[in-house]
C-alpha cells in the first residue's frame, strides 16, 4: 500500500519532484451507490407458520399489517400498499413472499433479501417511500407516500413525508470517448495511454459491478501520489472495491491551451479520454459516475475539465482551483453543468501569483449562473489541501452522478460535512 504524505503544499512538493524550468512569472499559477450491492435492509426470514399472512394494514408497517399475530394468526385490516418499482438498472429482489409484499413466506417486513442493481421502491400508506439505489450504492431514503418514477442510478430520496420523491440522474451520457488505439491492460501501477504515463488504482470488477472513475490532477512540482492526499486512501479503497479506478496523469502532452501555469493543457484531456474509453471497454464502468479533482495547477485543470468534458463529467471537486485569467473554455455540453464542490483557503492567504479564493468564487458564480449546483468550502488557511475533508468530497461525488435532478443537497448539506462548507446561493 502506498503511504500518503502528511500534507501537500507547494513548498513541500518541491522535495517530491525536480523543479521545472522557471517560466514567465505571470504564467506560473497553481493551479451513495457506494455502498454495496447488498442494501442494508436484509430480510428477516420466518416461515409462514411463524408469521401469519398479512393481507392488510392501510397504515401499518409492511409485514405487520395492522395487528398481525406471530403464530400463524391471520389479521386483516384493509389492503396492503402496492409495491411501486422505479426503474434504475438491472435489479432483483432476492427472495421473500410475493415480491416482498409481506405475504408470509420468508418475508416479515415488506421487502426481503438482497437488492442488486438500481430499484427504488415504496409502499402505499405509511411505509418506506423511495429508497434511491444507484448502481451498487444507496444514497438516502425518503419516507412516506408512493415511490416516484424515473431512472434512478444514484438517487437520494431526501427527507420527505406524504407524497412522492423522485431523484434521477438522467440517462447515461451518450457522447463518450472511444479508444483511439489498442488499450493497454488496466491494472494498478503506472500504465501508458497515448504515450503518457498514468498512475492507476484499479479494481477487478465482477460481471455485475460497474464502478466509478475519478481523474486526479496534481499540483505544480507534485506527483500522481498526491491523489492519496487529495482523495484519501479510504475513498480510493472503496472505489477499487467497487470495481472502479482512480487515474492520475503523470505528465502533460503539452498540446492545446495551457490551463493556467504551464503544467497542464487542454490536450491532456485526450489522455484521460483514452483512460475512460479503455475503462469502459475493459471494466464496464458506470458512465454516470465519472468525476474529477485536483489541487492548485490540478485544481485549475479540474475546473476547465468540468467545461471541456461536460458531455460526460458528473461532478468535480477542485482544491484551490477556479477560474483563472486563462478562462474556462466552452462547455462541451451546455445541457450538463457538473456539480462542483469548490475548496479553497482564505482571501489573501490562498495565493500564488493569483488569489485562489477569488478564482474559486468566480467559478462558483458561473456554475450557478448556468443552472448548476455549487458548494463553497473556505477552510480559512493558505494554499494547501486541508485535512479531514476527503470523506465529504467522496460523499459529494457519490451523491452527484451525471445530471442528477433535483439536487440531493437542495435542502442542506449532509451531516458530517465541514462546518466551513456552504451551499452557493
Amino acid at each position: 500500500m502506498i503511504q500518503s504524505a502528511p500534507n501537500w503544499s507547494e513548498h513541500e512538493a518541491t522535495r517530491v519532484r525536480q523543479s521545472r524550468p522557471v517560466l514567465s512569472l505571470a504564467l506560473q499559477v497553481f493551479a451513495l451507490s457506494t455502498a454495496v450491492a447488498n442494501v442494508g435492509c436484509t430480510s428477516d426470514s420466518y416461515s409462514a407458520s411463524t408469521i401469519g399472512k398479512a393481507t392488510g394494514g392501510a397504515g401499518g408497517l409492511m409485514g405487520n399489517g395492522g395487528t398481525i399475530a406471530y403464530g400463524g394468526v391471520r389479521a386483516s385490516a384493509g389492503a396492503i400498499g402496492t409495491l411501486v418499482p422505479v426503474l434504475g438498472g438491472a435489479a432483483a429482489i432476492a427472495y421473500g413472499g410475493d415480491a416482498g409484499m409481506g405475504s408470509g413466506g420468508r418475508v416479515s417486513s415488506g421487502f426481503g433479501g438482497h437488492i442488486v442493481g438500481g430499484y427504488g421502491f415504496g409502499f402505499g400508506g405509511f411505509g418506506i417511500g423511495g429508497f434511491g439505489i444507484g448502481g451498487t450504492s444507496i444514497i438516502g431514503t425518503g419516507v412516506g407516500g408512493a415511490a416516484g418514477s424515473g431512472t434512478l442510478v444514484s438517487g437520494t430520496g431526501g427527507a420527505t413525508t406524504g407524497g412522492s420523491t423522485t431523484v434521477t440522474s438522467g440517462a447515461a451520457p451518450t457522447s463518450l470517448p472511444t479508444p483511439t488505439e489498442t488499450c493497454p491492460t488496466i491494472k494498478s501501477g503506472s500504465v501508458t495511454f497515448l504515450g503518457e504515463p498514468v498512475t492507476i488504482w484499479a479494481g477487478t470488477p465482477t460481471d455485475t459491478q460497474h464502478g466509478p472513475v475519478v481523474i486526479y490532477w496534481f499540483a505544480t512540482m507534485s506527483s500522481p501520489q498526491e491523489a492519496l492526499q487529495g482523495l484519501g486512501q479510504a475513498a480510493i479503497n472503496e472505489i477499487v472495491a467497487e470495481g472502479g479506478l482512480v487515474a492520475a496523469p503523470g505528465a502533460s502532452n503539452k498540446k492545446g491551451s495551457n490551463t493556467g501555469d504551464m503544467v497542464w493543457y487542454t490536450g491532456d484531456f485526450e489522455t484521460t479520454d483514452e483512460v475512460i474509453a479503455c475503462a469502459i471497454q475493459q471494466m464496464h464502468i458506470d458512465t454516470r459516475r465519472i468525476y474529477a479533482s485536483g489541487f492548485s495547477a490540478g485544481g485549475l485543470q479540474t475546473t476547465v475539465m468540468s467545461y471541456a468534458r461536460s458531455n460526460y463529467m458528473a461532478s468535480v471537486a477542485p482544491y484551490s482551483g477556479g477560474t483563472s485569467g486563462f478562462g474556462n473554455g466552452t462547455a462541451q455540453d451546455s445541457s450538463n453543468v457538473p456539480a462542483a464542490m469548490v475548496i479553497h483557503g482564505a482571501p489573501g492567504s490562498d495565493t500564488f501569483i493569483m488569489d485562489f479564493a477569488a478564482a474559486s468564487a468566480t467559478y462558483e458564480s458561473d456554475v450557478k449562473s448556468r443552472g448548476g449546483f455549487a458548494i463553497d468550502c473556505n477552510h480559512g488557511g493558505g494554499h494547501q489541501i486541508p485535512s479531514g475533508i476527503q470523506p465529504s468530497i467522496w460523499q459529494f461525488m457519490k451523491d452527484h452522478p451525471y445530471k442528477v435532478k433535483p439536487d440531493p443537497y437542495a435542502g442542506g448539506l449532509p451531516t458530517g460535512f465541514p462546518s466551513y462548507c456552504t451551499i452557493k446561493q
